[in-house]
Order: structure tokens, then sequence, then C-alpha cells
């Protein structure tokens, strides 16, 4: 997911639907910088490892 954190915030979107396997809406849109980026990636990834290889959607941000 790192390596696509410097595209276009299109593109990043379209990972993360990628990532958690399903569409998704912002409950908070974070402000695009490359700092928000890796904190929201961090964050899916490690809900995606808590959850057994599954996104739960309880990520605060998704």
């Amino acid at each position: 997911m790192d390596q696509h954190i410097q595209g276009t915030w299109e593109e990043f979107e379209a990972l993360i639907r990628e990532t958690i396997g399903s569409g998704f809406r912002w409950c908070i849109r974070p402000q695009d910088t490359t700092g928000n980026r890796e904190m929201v990636s961090s964050l899916i990834l490690k809900d995606i490892e808590s959850g057994h290889g599954v996104f739960s959607g309880k990520n605060a941000f998704i």
C-alpha cells in the first residue's frame, strides 16, 4: 500500500477500495498530506491484520 501514497487522491482512494475489498465513504476525510495518507494506510493494514485478513470497518475515518 505504501508505494501508492504518492499518487493522486483518487488513486489513493482506489487503492483503499482494493485493499479493503469494498467501497467506502469517509466519516472524517483527512486533509491530503503524505502523513495523513500514511496514517490511514497504517490504520487499515492494522485493522486487516487484527481481523485475520478481513477489514472490520471499525476504522475511525472510514
